[in-house]
């Protein structure tokens, strides 16, 4: 068994924090890597260029932290196997187009395929690039596909809560998103509260619109399948 008690990597755009082993599994000769990760995010966008990913997040500071572990070995990702849960928590930024590769997911995250109008004019908010004051949510991996029930995003004009899965190996997608106007009364219930996994999207909205019924005008709702490079998008009820 390899064992990786502490790692420290500084960056001006980040610190990587990390302990973790790599060992064989149930006896077997393949090996298994295990890792308890936590990074500080000074600027997002930087961070996302020094991995070769640029152009994809303006700005952004904030942390993620969580567990994953894989087969094989430690220098190579293989998403199948792929296990593990994460928090993020961003804030101030701003989302750019995303095309190339895993960054296809941040496209789609970024509602840049919903319709360039909703119900009400929000100047092509998403589509052109949205600007937030916050992303935030938990997310689970189970053999490569990731699951959220509580991921937010709150921007100046409107926010958006999303439910659903992303199979990472097969670049895929089905989601559930509901946007709503900042005019809309219930904005501020929605999103000043961060929503607890263990209650999710659904149960959330349930109480809220028990409690104080979400105004229809304005907020809608979209299922996101298909890949990540050609997402289908239906509005919905």
């Amino acid at each position: 068994e390899w064992r990786l008690n502490k790692l420290n990597l500084t960056m001006p755009e980040a610190v990587f924090s990390a302990n973790g082993n790599w060992a064989a599994v149930g006896g077997k000769e393949r090996r298994r890597v295990q890792m308890n990760y936590r990074l500080d995010i000074a600027n997002s966008g930087e961070l996302l260029k020094r991995l070769g990913m640029d152009g994809l997040i303006r700005r952004g500071k904030g942390r993620l932290d969580g567990q994953v572990g894989w087969l094989g070995s430690p220098l190579s990702l293989d998403y199948p196997s792929m296990d593990g849960q994460f928090n993020v928590n961003i804030e101030s930024g701003q989302f750019l187009k995303a095309d190339p590769g895993i960054a296809k997911l941040l496209g789609v995250l970024s509602l840049q395929s919903l319709p360039r109008r909703l119900t009400l004019d929000f100047r092509d908010l998403f589509s052109e690039g949205f600007a937030f004051d916050f992303v935030r949510g938990d997310v689970r991996i189970e053999q490569g596909v990731a699951t959220t029930n509580n991921f937010q995003m709150k921007g100046v004009s409107a926010g958006a809560a999303i439910e659903g899965s992303a199979d990472i190996a097969k670049e895929t997608q089905n989601l559930k998103v509901v946007v709503v106007p900042e005019i809309n009364t219930s904005a501020a219930t929605l999103y000043m509260a961060a929503i607890n996994p263990l209650v999710g999207l659904t149960t959330y909205l349930s109480q809220l619109v028990l409690s104080k019924p979400l105004t229809k005008a304005g907020t809608s709702v979209f299922l996101i399948d298909g890949s990540w490079s050609n997402p289908r998008v239906t509005k919905t009820e």
